[in-house]
């Protein structure tokens, strides 16, 4: 029984450790973000403002197509995730699944730099709906997909490397559930964001009037 044990606190620092590293990643991602939209120039920084102010506009005289918001926002996560969930099948999927994890924290954290920078105070407020929780809740599933996508990309490597027989079928029923319930957990981000999250934006606007 101890032997057991043994094998699966081993089995569970390992991931402990990858949720870490990639946990790591994901901040240096928010914090190059932020940082990225503060040394933007002028120009950009005004066409930035622009589009969020155009934004928020939409919102205030709900002149937004949620199908067609809801549609576009389905194809860029659940696609992000199934993009990163393939390359796991692959070799040289290693590096790129890194990479995506961190595109994506980039992308999260200039969003958030860039309406803290133009709007201060009500920037914090306003970034804080914008990321609590559906954004929160899609960087972990970010994150557990890509766990999984680098454990089994590292099983193929060392595969192929002649060090380890891989049982491709129990792998691939694990990972087939993983994405499964990624995209379930998705589509219910993406239906609050769309839905849920311009209403309470809607009422923040209008008590800070």
């Amino acid at each position: 029984m101890k032997k057991y044990m043994d094998k699966y606190k081993k089995k569970l620092k390992i991931n402990n450790n990858l949720f870490v590293f990639l946990l790591v990643l994901v901040i240096i991602g928010i914090i190059t973000g932020a940082i990225f939209s503060s040394i933007l120039d002028i120009g950009d920084k005004k066409m930035i403002l622009k589009y969020l102010n155009d934004f928020f506009v939409n919102i205030k005289n709900d002149n937004i197509s949620y199908n067609d918001s809801l549609l576009n926002t389905l194809l860029f996560t659940v696609g992000f995730a199934i993009l990163i969930w393939i390359l796991g099948l692959s070799v040289i999927g290693f590096f790129l699944v890194i990479f995506l994890l961190f595109l994506k924290s980039f992308i999260l954290g200039f969003t958030v730099g860039s309406l803290v920078l133009n709007f201060k105070i009500k920037g914090i407020i306003i970034a804080f709906i914008y990321c609590f929780p559906h954004q929160v809740i899609n960087l972990l599933i970010f994150m557990l997909i890509c766990s999984y996508a680098l454990i089994v990309s590292f099983k193929i490597i060392r595969c192929f490397n002649g060090k380890k027989d891989l049982d491709f079928k129990t792998i691939i029923n694990k990972y087939l559930i993983v994405i499964l319930f990624s995209i379930i957990i998705l589509i219910i981000t993406s239906l609050y964001e769309n839905y849920l999250m311009p209403y309470f934006l809607k009422i923040l606007f209008a008590l800070l009037k």
